[in-house]
């Protein structure tokens, strides 16, 4: 029976990963600790990401646990779930492809009551570090 289980999840997983952008990152902010991941989508599309926790394997990651679920609007809406997540934790995000070509910027803040990990999402290239 757990075979089986593993098998149906498993095979979800892998449909909900054609056709989407994956962006993958290890946590590397100055904090020990982060308790809070916070998606930012700065694209102009309304889309569904899932985060995960990765697992390496050799050459490779695997996702190992989910982080959870993020519902965005266009128009630098955010959501954010509360975890803790260790330096050096790999995470992965899964963005549907219908957001279109994206690219993302990590950025660590240090608040009093939270440290958040914030993953800005830009439709096309990130406007950090062009030229102005």
């Amino acid at each position: 029976m757990k075979k089986i289980v593993l098998t149906v999840l498993s095979m979800l997983f892998c449909l909900s990963a054609l056709g989407a952008e994956h962006i993958k990152f290890t946590v590397d902010g100055t904090e020990r600790v982060y308790n809070q991941l916070r998606i930012v989508n700065s694209t102009g599309q309304d889309f569904d990401c899932t985060a995960y926790l990765l697992e390496k394997r050799g050459e490779t990651f695997v996702a190992n646990a989910p982080l959870g679920v993020f519902h965005l609007k266009n128009g630098n809406e955010y959501d954010s779930c509360t975890k803790l997540i260790y330096k050096g934790t790999s995470i992965g995000i899964d963005v549907p492809e219908s957001a279109g070509q994206i690219s993302y910027v990590v950025s660590y803040k240090d608040y009093p009551l939270f440290d958040i990990i914030e993953v800005a999402i830009f439709g096309g290239e990130s406007p950090l570090g062009k030229e102005f």
